[in-house]
């Protein structure tokens, strides 16, 4: 079986709490938190530092993701930790579209106040 690692620094963000409404050219528009939304963007750039050196394309086929989540605040529920995650590694061309990420076993939501982050593993045969 295949992987390879990730660590992205910092206090994840869940999705979809907090919701912003906003409205543009007359329509209105769902948009995640800010908070998620400024963690993504630090998120992407580690990623993208990350994956380079694999030297790999996007992924596109079915993985396994492992993700430990270690929160400042044990808050958030797993699929909002797990949805958010997914965008992340999809816009950050880690797997080419998060449809591929198939299971998430070993996944964990935890708690370390004093050194948030979380630590990714995909995998497939």
């Amino acid at each position: 079986m295949a992987s390879i690692q990730f660590v992205i620094p910092g206090p994840p963000r869940t999705k979809k709490n907090h919701n912003q409404l906003v409205t543009t050219q007359g329509r209105i528009r769902v948009l995640p938190s800010k908070a998620w939304r400024d963690w993504r963007d630090v998120a992407v750039l580690y990623l993208r530092q990350q994956w380079v050196r694999f030297r790999k394309p996007s992924i596109s086929w079915p993985a396994n993701c492992t993700a430990l989540f270690y929160r400042e605040r044990a808050i958030g529920d797993a699929v909002g930790y797990y949805q958010g995650l997914a965008d992340i590694l999809e816009e950050a061309g880690v797997v080419e579209n998060d449809k591929w990420i198939e299971s998430w076993d070993g996944s964990r939501l935890l708690k370390d106040a004093t050194e948030p982050r979380v630590e990714v593993i995909l995998s497939w045969n």
